[in-house]
Order: C-alpha cells, then sequence, then structure tokens
C-alpha cells in the first residue's frame, strides 16, 4: 500500500481531522461526507461568512478551511451526504468518523462491516448496548479500529507515562483531574444528544487515567453532582464530584464544573508512595514532579510551537493511524477493551450521580 486512501464523515469537528489528512504523506484524501453540503462547498471556494460556527478544538473552523483550501483542490474529491454511499466509495481504505455523538459507534460498526480501517472520535459510544455492540464488532474485524482518546498520545502524558513506568513517583497510589470550563456546546447540552458530561467529555480524563494506572478496569465509583448554574441553558448536570476506586486499590477524583471559564481549565495531579506529579494542559501542556528524599524538583513544559495547543496529541493520534495500518500492528482487542472500559467508567459515574449511590463494576455490566 504505498498510501492510505482516507474519507471523513461529519465535516464540523471533522475539519481537524481533514487538515491532518492532508498534511500527512501516509494519506491521500478521496472522499467527504456530511449531512449538508455547506462546508464542502465552503472547501470549494465558496465565501466563507464571518460568523461561522465554529465546532473544532484546534484553530477556529474557517480557518481549518483556509488552510485545507491551499492543500488540496477539493473539485476532485468525491462528495456525500449519504453515508452508506460515501461507505460503498470504491477508492476508500480507511475513514475517519467525526459525526454527533448517538452516531458514533452505529457508523463504526458500518465501515467495519464493509471492511474499511477506522478512526473513531471518543466517546465509543452513547450507551451500553452501543458500546457491547461496537466491541463484538472490533473484535471479529480483521481491519484496525483505533478510537481518538487523543490525549493520551501527547508528548505531556507520554512522558508523564514514562515517568510512572520507570519508577519516578514509587508505587502510584492517588490521581486527580479538575475541569473547569465554559458551558458545553448547544449540541451537548441535552441528555438524548451528549449523554451528560461524563460521556461527551469527562471520558478523555477517565482513559487517561486507565492509561496511568496500566489499563486497571474500575471497582467502584461514587458521584455527587447537580444542574445548579446553567439550568437555563441545557438539560446535563453543570458540575460533580466523582470518586473512582480501581481493582488494584488505586484511586482517583474527577472534579469539573461548566461555569467556570478561567485561566488553567484542566489541572490535575498523581502521587506515589515516593513522589508526585501536579500538571496542567494550558498551552501544550506541563508538570512539576516532586521525588526522592531531598524531594527534588523537575519542571517539564511542552514547547507550544512544536505541538498542537486544545486537544493535544490530535496530529500525533492520526500519524499513528497510518503507522497502525501501514505496519498491519494488531490493536483492535486492546482498543476495543479501553474504548468500552472508559464508556463503562463514564456510565457507571453517570449512574451514581442520577440513583445517589455507590455503582459497582458488577451493576453497571449487569445493565447489558
Amino acid at each position: 500500500m504505498n498510501k492510505i486512501r482516507v474519507g471523513v464523515a461529519g465535516l464540523r469537528h471533522g475539519m481537524a481531522s481533514v487538515r491532518e489528512v492532508l498534511a500527512q504523506k501516509e494519506f491521500e484524501l478521496v472522499a467527504l461526507c456530511s449531512y449538508s453540503s455547506e462546508a464542502y462547498e465552503y472547501l470549494c471556494g465558496r465565501p466563507i461568512p464571518a460568523n461561522l460556527d465554529s465546532v473544532t478544538f484546534t484553530e477556529p473552523r474557517e480557518v481549518l478551511i483556509q488552510q485545507c483550501r491551499l492543500l488540496k483542490d477539493f473539485k476532485e474529491v468525491d462528495f456525500f451526504t449519504d453515508y452508506d454511499r460515501f461507505l460503498d466509495h470504491k477508492g476508500l481504505d480507511a475513514v475517519i468518523i467525526a459525526v454527533p455523538i448517538p452516531l458514533n459507534a452505529g457508523f463504526a460498526i458500518k465501515a467495519l462491516e464493509k471492511k474499511l480501517h477506522v478512526f473513531a472520535s471518543k466517546p465509543f459510544a452513547l450507551t451500553l448496548k452501543q458500546g457491547i455492540a461496537l466491541k463484538d464488532a472490533v473484535l471479529k474485524s480483521r481491519n484496525k479500529f483505533v478510537v481518538n482518546y487523543q490525549f493520551r498520545y501527547s508528548p505531556l502524558m507520554r512522558n508523564i507515562r514514562n515517568l510512572i513506568t520507570t519508577g519516578a513517583l514509587g508505587k502510584l497510589q492517588l490521581m486527580w483531574w479538575n475541569m473547569f470550563r465554559m458551558p458545553l456546546r448547544e449540541g451537548y447540552t441535552k441528555w438524548e444528544t451528549g449523554g451528560g458530561a461524563f460521556i461527551t467529555e469527562i471520558c478523555h480524563w477517565i482513559d487517561l487515567f486507565q492509561l496511568f494506572n496500566s489499563e486497571t478496569a474500575f471497582k467502584k465509583i461514587c458521584t455527587f453532582g447537580g444542574l445548579n448554574v446553567l439550568s437555563q441553558q441545557q438539560e446535563v448536570d453543570d458540575n460533580a464530584v466523582c470518586i473512582i476506586e480501581y481493582e488494584n486499590a488505586v484511586r482517583a477524583s474527577i472534579n469539573f464544573t461548566y461555569f467556570t471559564d478561567q485561566p488553567q481549565h484542566s489541572l490535575f495531579g498523581l502521587v506515589g508512595d515516593k513522589g508526585k506529579i501536579i500538571a496542567d494542559t494550558d498551552d501544550s501542556g506541563r508538570y512539576v514532579l516532586y521525588n526522592g528524599a531531598a524531594q527534588n524538583r523537575t519542571e517539564y513544559i511542552v514547547n507550544a510551537r512544536r505541538s498542537h495547543q486544545g486537544h493535544l496529541g490530535f496530529d500525533i493520534s492520526h500519524q499513528r493511524f497510518a503507522e497502525i495500518i501501514l505496519r498491519d500492528l494488531d490493536i483492535n482487542a486492546d482498543e476495543a477493551k479501553r474504548g468500552f472500559e472508559s464508556l463503562v467508567v463514564a456510565l457507571a459515574a453517570q449512574m451514581s450521580l442520577n440513583k445517589s449511590k455507590i455503582v459497582s463494576r458488577e451493576e453497571i455490566l449487569a445493565r447489558g
């Protein structure tokens, strides 16, 4: 295979992926799919309005469109408004799926059934039933499947994981993540379309806890939260405190608000029996490590000029997708396991909040 012939489904969030496909030599963009032709027309040269809705997490969407125009004549790229017809494109090797959350699992399953490689957006699924169906499809498929929890591939997170692996913290004991940000976009403010904060966004931090804790399964979970400030804007909870205990006795907490748009949106830390890390994701990320008998202080700052800001690791995750396909790496079992685990933890956290009780792993899985 000389180049991987790629199609992108979804041109709102997906516009950032279009740019990545065009920027990387391993890919050839051959098809696009969106329910509306508007974004495709912008790519083909239609004037871009000043107030274009931007839903991307790197540059604004109008900037991404302009960058893409410089890299490709989009009149040469086939465009579809029907996903099934898109999948039947004879030139496709792989698809990148960046569609509304309720469609994630179903669209990925359809693409795998067409014997295409799949790069799927988070979350793994919206419901446990969808998650089980996607997990089974991934394990059955001979084509590659990746769920894009891109933060784990960022230089910041890879460096922290290496510190844990090499024993800089000793034995990991405790993890925490505090997120304070602006309200959710309209499409995520309803239970039906977003599933709540744990499914929509906190799944990223859940996945990082899995990375830091050697992909260990959770044991039980307890969440407190509610809709205290933004009841006129959204249905879903706008704040919560969540405590997780893992099967290896490591414990973690996640705290979030959607009404505190102040600097340092994400602060997190890890504590072992020989050291600790205090970190944040502003710019391209940084941490301070304290360890050793002398309580040595080591500071690490990612060079923002050389790494994506916003959703850290987004470019690297696309590079990894190409590597997996070209090297024929056997990753489906691991991707299915950790994608499904992140979903199960998110669902258990929300169930605990809704029912005001501790939820065990067995209880949430029994609902499937």
